[in-house]
């Protein structure tokens, strides 16, 4: 996917022009100022309509905006979109002052459930136990997360260390990735988080995994398809949301599902976990209930 920044977008571009614009144009401005991703999810007409404008007006609008016609301004829209461009997410309908919070949390809920049914049922058996062994017999787990990604693979490396040892989160503190990736091998498993909106360094990360003869497990979103061809393991999770941000609810569930499935298949996880217990009681460190 190409990313929406090598022209353009339409939100620069309606302020680019507006002082220029008569009221019948500046109306439907307002509007894709506001809510510029509405471009990718409505007709033109029901634009006008929203705007209050003709659909003359309309025409000279996208004109004006450099755009060959409303389906050009369309598809750009769409890119923006699902390249996860914040202001491209919300819209004038979620966005309604006369929505009943009984109707927002019902269309969340439904878009909840979608999220994890087709996240959950998408897992290839196989590949998610082939997963589970290698995260359990490789010598060392290097769990790797930028932007977004950084609090899902803190999550998973927490989680991954009370199991087993030899877990690392990358890139650490003060470090530059390639000095803690330098002398990965075949005995090293690299777990990758990959939701959008992803760093370019991700490419270099795998590419050089790669060369190093060094699995990778990617975990993201269906837009990373070019990143999965390096991959051994590849788990796609749904992240659509029902408002401006996305929801990683289906990620955190498959992670869940990931270190319960590693639990019950490593002999060695329950004595440590039964060891870290011993010590917390030592240290009453966490209270009881």
């Amino acid at each position: 996917m190409n990313n929406p920044n090598s022209s353009n977008p339409l939100d620069t571009r309606i302020r680019e022009h507006y002082e220029n614009m008569p009221p019948s144009e500046k109306r439907l401005a307002d509007l894709l100022l506001s809510f510029p991703g509405d471009v990718a999810d409505y007709s033109a007409s029901e634009l006008c309509e929203l705007a209050k404008t003709s659909k003359a007006a309309a025409t000279r609008f996208f004109s004006r905006l450099g755009y060959k016609d409303f389906s050009d301004a369309r598809r750009q829209a769409r890119e923006a979109k699902n390249w996860g461009a914040l202001n491209y997410q919300s819209s004038y309908k979620s966005d309604s002052k006369d929505a009943k919070v009984s109707d927002l949390v019902t269309k969340h809920l439904d878009r909840e459930q979608t999220n994890l049914q087709r996240s959950l049922e998408s897992i290839d058996v196989a590949s998610f136990r082939s997963l589970i062994k290698a995260l359990s017999s490789k010598k060392r787990v290097l769990v790797i997360g930028y932007r977004n990604n950084r609090f899902l693979a803190e999550y998973f490396h927490r989680q991954l260390s009370i199991i087993r040892d030899n877990v690392s989160l990358h890139p650490g503190a003060n470090q530059t990735i390639s000095e803690e990736l330098f002398n990965i091998g075949p005995d090293d498993l690299l777990i990758i988080f990959g939701m959008r909106r992803r760093t370019p360094l991700l490419e270099k990360i795998i590419q050089h995994a790669k060369d190093k003869q060094t699995q990778i497990a990617l975990i993201s979103d269906p837009t990373a398809a070019s990143l999965e061809k390096y991959a051994s393991w590849k788990i796609s999770c749904v992240i659509h949301s029902a408002s401006t941000f996305d929801s990683y609810t289906s990620v955190m569930s498959i992670l869940n599902l990931l270190i319960t499935q590693l639990i019950e298949q490593s002999p060695d996880a329950a004595a440590r976990i039964n060891a870290i217990e011993a010590a917390h009681s030592q240290f009453a460190e966490l209270g009881s209930l």
